[in-house]
């Protein structure tokens, strides 16, 4: 091959890599709209900065931050009506934002065109639900954040800045992980049908009370809590950490990534999990729940997806347009039509998330397709309720499901600052039928 030949050659590997580039997502358009807005506010050009909000709603009209932010610009273009009628649309996706307290929507407090927002979020702020307080975890450095029902009822409680697993029995504390030197923080656990338990697993300098360079992989333990395996993803280099685990009833473990945006396959044999999906769609995948021939997942920055377990395709669920999923964390199935013996005559799947990404934060009820390719509802089912304030994930059991309500990790300043938090772990369960 001449010189000139291998050039040319080159140069058109090259153009066919760039036309091969993935477009860009939706939430990619909608994070760039919003920094060209921010860039054109600071060089005092509402105008613009107006545009790119208002082309990022069309594309993202549930973003509840675009949505504050673009009622601040028109605030500050001297189009008050325009801005009442955004907090509006904020106020009808179930939230709350204290306007009066905004230095750059507190004169909209006053106008009589107000009433209905202020109307709206004040019965948004309203308790909703019922829970019971299940145990306290009296410890500042725990972080509570995953759960898990094991087989005889009892519940485990992982701890991230604690490095450990709790079983909860009765209303009583004691250790269940028998960790190791090698444990790391400990995340989101599922079981398998054997009763082992799988848990997500990372350590590094940047996790609460963390130290050292960054690792992360699944940690398999004993229906005992002894460590039974652990299985590291492989460092290439790149920041990784697994957050959220589900296991199907092959015994196939995934496992989200909230630093990359992908989701990790690990199956029975295999030594170490491996990328199964990612997509520019995904920023942040969180709680997973299992649909027919596919994984639900929530992703953190733009609410729910679908991811085909046979070939990795993702795919955005449709008919969300009504709803404000963004901060969605752990998702649940609740199956109370299996119990009532409809399985078989109902053409949908129900689940339960935690959402602390938007407020008030909420336990969140959602109804889909058995395919997961399209949201049927979404309502809050609790909200407002006091000592529920900083959800992280949960678990179904036979009749309720448990869930996090304060799990210290609001009081984490981030880059692996101490946890100081003066109220306990909180765990609750809410009745499913």
């Amino acid at each position: 091959m001449s010189a000139r030949t291998a050039r040319l050659l080159a140069a058109v590997c090259a153009l066919a890599l760039i036309g091969a580039a993935p477009a860009e997502s939706m939430i990619e358009q909608v994070f760039r709209l919003r920094t060209e807005a921010a860039e054109a506010a600071k060089a005092g050009d509402l105008k613009t900065a107006q545009a790119r909000l208002e082309s990022a709603r069309t594309l993202f009209p549930t973003s509840p931050g675009l949505l504050i932010r673009l009622a601040r610009v028109q605030a500050a273009n001297g189009q008050p009506e325009a801005a009442v009628a955004t907090l509006k649309a904020y106020a009808d996706l179930g939230l709350v934002f204290d306007v009066a307290n905004d230095p750059a929507l507190k004169d909209l407090a006053a106008r009589p065109d107000f009433a209905l927002v202020a109307t709206a979020m004040k019965t948004n702020a309203q308790a909703r639900g019922t829970a019971e307080l299940v145990v306290t975890v009296d410890r500042g450095d725990f972080i509570g954040e995953g759960v898990a029902v094991l087989p005889d009822g009892d519940l485990l409680l992982s701890g991230v800045a604690a490095r450990a697993v709790l079983r909860v029995h009765e209303g009583q504390l004691s250790p269940f992980l028998q960790g190791d030197a090698d444990t790391g923080a400990l995340f989101g656990m599922a079981l398998d049908q054997d009763g082992a338990v799988w848990i997500a697993e990372a350590w590094g300098a940047d996790l609460p009370g963390g130290s050292g360079p960054a690792r992360t992989g699944l940690l398999k333990l004993a229906p005992d809590g002894r460590v039974l395996a652990r299985y590291p993803l492989v460092d290439d280099g790149k920041p990784r950490q697994l957050g959220d685990v589900i296991v199907d009833e092959a015994g196939t473990v995934y496992a989200t990534d909230s630093v990359s945006g992908g989701v990790y396959r690990l199956r029975a044999g295999e030594a170490a999990p491996s990328l199964f999906a990612q997509s520019n769609a995904i920023k942040s995948p969180q709680g997973m729940g299992l649909c027919s021939g596919a994984l639900l997942v929530a992703d953190y920055s733009s609410g729910l997806y679908r991811i085909d377990t046979d070939d990795g395709a993702v795919s955005l669920v449709a008919g969300q347009g009504g709803a404000a999923l963004v901060g969605l964390d752990g998702v649940a199935r609740d199956p109370s039509e299996d119990r009532r013996g409809l399985r078989s005559r109902v053409l949908t799947l129900d689940f339960i998330a935690t959402q602390n990404g938007v407020e008030p934060q909420r336990l969140m009820g959602l109804r889909l397709d058995r395919g997961c390719r399209k949201l049927i509802w979404a309502e809050a089912r609790l909200a407002n309720m006091p000592g529920i304030d900083d959800l992280s994930l949960g678990a179904v059991g036979q009749h309720h499901y448990y869930f996090v309500g304060h799990s210290q990790w609001g009081a984490w300043g981030g880059e692996g600052k101490p946890v100081k938090d003066d109220q306990p772990v909180r765990l609750y369960s809410v009745p499913i039928f």
